[in-house]
């Protein structure tokens, strides 16, 4: 039988493959080569390492830092020993390292480089339970000399030194390690408000990926690119374990700007982005596209009606006929197969978005740029829930229900769960944890679904965010707000209504260097984000944009007033969480006078936002929205 722990699916890998590649990471444009062998030997010395530092079983330690091969080692490292690691997202300030740290009372930290050393020694007098934090980056931590910091290649020997005294411990450890213990602690991204800690033993992350591994075949010969937050529960479920159960490879870009010609170079076999880096891959080839020469323009306004037209006959399982055959070899020649080559997709054979749903028009021009897209349902608590299959891919759906996943609609409309993908409980809340599984236990998702005649899911929006008007009529606020999103000119959006509202209204955020980029072309004179913001002639931009979503909706359900804002949503000001989400409370809340004035008769309100930089600074912009009007 196959392990089923973590750790023990990496011994099992260093027995079955020792020689062949595990992780390859590009340093300094070079890319370095891992073995399963020597992959086992980082995760058992650093173990033992961190035990002869007085690591405890039980004990949490806490993660912070870019998605290197030292993270998961570390990860592994600590799971090995009986402990329970625990992740922070790599911008996260001071104060939410201090609360993920005390509230899951972490007993170590390892993180990546100064800049995640420095919030430690900030917080470290309210954080007493520290003994040790562990970096692998040494850049700007030469002249250190705190007691509690500590290198990881330290680490490494001390646990070489530990083996020679204690060589069997590692394996016993192992040993010791039950499918039901705690494997990590995911804190959630706190949409609602403050964060939730999720726990998930090994069998919940072990049958999660080994379900998304049966819907997307993975081998030992297929790459994978580690580009999810190592903290989110997503880069567990859809790249890291599924790596280490196929016995893929996993490569790391070297830095986040430099993920697009990484990817390029690795060729992977299946990506899995989140829908905001679909579409951030929709905008980039709009932009390229404005900047193109006039005959590549051309082109693609010429071959991307076929792109569409063949992907849906291949959707709907009808022959396009020779003239469309003929026509797509020629476009794909000619256009899509070079695009795919420079965005880094030429070897895909599926792709997978996840965490919310994907806009309707950006799925659709993914496929018809030739890349099969399929739809992925999950969830921290839940797990892996439905997903696309091969040949019944559905634009409106998130797919069936996943292998060994039950699921069963309430009157209310709203998802329950149930299958061995689900979580322990919230650490440290028992309440919580009760309030969230029905008699049998059945996992309430909280979202709104609806289930159609083929068995597919149509996720509608979480049931709380559902809109509903004065009226009684309905909407969807993430529907709309992913159609306004696919525009190259709306970097993001936050669609508002409710039961004492007449009608539909939105906050919009401009992408500021696709508008920027816009207003030069047009000779239109700015000097700032908040000036440009508020220009006339880019309200006027949005407004077709807006209108053009208007045309998908029912009439009472459409946007009627918006106003775009003098700044971005920002995750250090609590408007978003760190995986990009709106917290629709806090934004509520936040601008609430600009949203009474958008009910109201009033044609502008005057703003005074406080900003909090990335340093700590505070501040305040203050500047006159207009409230526009279709």
């Amino acid at each position: 039988m196959d392990p089923q722990t973590v750790p023990g699916l990496i011994k099992r890998n260093a027995e079955r493959w020792p020689d062949k590649t595990a992780m390859c990471y590009k340093d300094f444009g070079v890319w370095h080569r891992y073995t399963w062998l020597q992959y086992f030997q980082k995760v058992k010395y650093f173990s033992l390492g961190l035990i002869a530092l007085g690591l405890k079983r039980a004990d949490v330690v806490a993660l912070i830092g870019d998605n290197e091969p030292e993270w998961f080692w570390a990860e592994f490292a600590v799971q090995g020993a009986g402990a329970i690691p625990t992740g922070i997202y790599v911008d996260a300030v001071p104060e939410e390292v201090k609360f993920v740290v005390n509230h899951s009372g972490a007993s170590f930290a390892i993180v990546n480089d100064q800049e995640q050393a420095d919030k430690f020694l900030e917080i470290h007098a309210e954080t007493p339970q520290l003994k040790k934090v562990v970096y692998w980056d040494p850049k700007g931590l030469k002249n250190y000399d705190d007691p509690l910091l500590i290198s990881f290649p330290e680490v490494l020997e001390l646990g070489k030194a530990f083996e020679r005294e204690h060589p069997e411990m590692f394996e016993e450890n192992l040993n010791r390690i039950d499918p039901s213990d705690t494997a990590f602690i995911y804190y959630t991204s706190g949409t609602t408000g403050q964060q939730k800690a999720a726990m998930l033993n090994h069998r919940a992350l072990i049958a999660t990926a080994s379900g998304f591994v049966t819907r997307y075949p993975l081998d030992d010969k297929s790459d994978l690119i580690s580009n999810f937050p190592a903290a989110w529960v997503g880069d567990s479920f859809f790249a890291t374990i599924p790596h280490l159960i196929s016995g893929a490879r996993l490569n790391f870009p070297e830095e986040p700007e430099t993920i697009a010609a990484d990817t390029r170079e690795i060729g992977p076999h299946f990506v899995i982005y989140g829908p905001r880096q679909w579409e951030g891959v929709v905008s980039d080839i709009q932009v390229k596209m404005m900047d193109a020469h006039p005959f590549k323009r051309l082109a693609y306004r010429t071959f991307l009606p076929v792109g569409y037209r063949l992907a849906e006959a291949r959707l709907s399982g009808k022959d396009p006929g020779a003239m469309w055959k003929v026509l797509g070899k020629i476009s794909d020649g000619l256009m899509f197969r070079p695009l795919k080559d420079r965005l880094g997709l030429s070897r895909v054979r599926c792709a997978v978005t996840g965490s919310s749903v994907l806009a309707l028009d950006t799925f659709k021009l993914i496929h018809a740029i030739g890349i099969e897209l399929r739809q992925n349902y999950a969830s921290t608590e839940a797990g892996f829930i439905s997903s696309h299959s091969g040949g019944e891919i559905a634009f409106e759906s998130v797919g069936r229900p996943a292998l060994n996943t039950e699921v069963r609609l309430t009157a209310e409309g709203e998802l329950f769960v149930r299958s061995d993908c689900m979580f322990s409980g919230y650490y440290k809340d028992e309440a919580k944890t009760a309030e969230s599984f029905a008699p049998g236990r059945w996992f309430r998702t909280g979202d709104a679904v609806n289930i159609n005649s083929d068995g597919h899911i149509i996720f509608l929006d979480r049931l709380k965010d559902m809109g509903e008007l004065r009226s009684g009529v309905k909407f969807a606020p993430q529907y709309i707000e992913g159609r306004l999103r696919f525009s190259p000119y709306i970097k993001d959006a936050m669609v508002l209504g409710d039961k004492d509202k007449d009608f539909v209204s939105a906050i919009i955020n401009i992408d500021f260097s696709m508008v920027s980029k816009w207003a030069q072309n047009n000779h239109l004179n700015f000097t700032t984000y908040v000036d440009l913001s508020q220009k006339k002639e880019v309200a006027d931009l949005v407004t077709k944009d807006i209108a053009r979503v208007n045309g998908f909706l029912p009439e009472h359900s459409r946007v009627r007033k918006f106003v775009i804002l003098h700044k971005e949503f920002d995750p250090d000001e609590a408007e978003l969480t760190r995986t990009r989400k709106l917290r629709r409370g806090a934004m509520y809340d936040r601008y609430k006078e600009l949203i009474e004035a958008m009910y109201g008769e009033h044609q502008e309100v005057k703003v005074e936002a406080p900003v909090t930089y990335r340093d700590g600074r505070k501040g305040v912009v203050t500047t006159s929205i207009k409230v526009r009007e279709l």
